[in-house]
């Protein structure tokens, strides 16, 4: 299985673990706190964001990589028709 190689995969896995836990703290203080219907409202949808954006990775990581392969498993072959020294013509209307 050949796997993609994040550098410095520690460090993005800790900011992204301290955004959500920041994000947390604010929205309990939106919510318990500071008691703003706008405020509350923004906060739950930048949540419902979230998971929508999670889930969207999800799905695309999770079967982006199957693209690349026929039934069989072997590789599909990408053939790049228009290389820098063959540009394609474009004429403009």
């Amino acid at each position: 299985m050949n796997r993609s190689h994040i550098p410095y995969m520690p460090i993005v896995v800790a900011f992204c673990v301290a955004a959500v836990l920041g994000y947390a703290v604010f929205s309990w203080w939106a919510v318990f706190v500071a008691r703003d219907a706008t405020m509350i409202g923004d906060v739950g949808g930048t949540w419902k964001s979230f998971a929508v954006l999670a889930f969207g990775f999800w799905l695309g990581s999770s079967s982006g990589g199957k693209a690349n392969e026929k039934p069989d498993g072997a590789p599909v072959k990408t053939e790049v028709v228009n290389t820098p020294d063959n540009p394609a013509h474009v004429e403009q209307v």
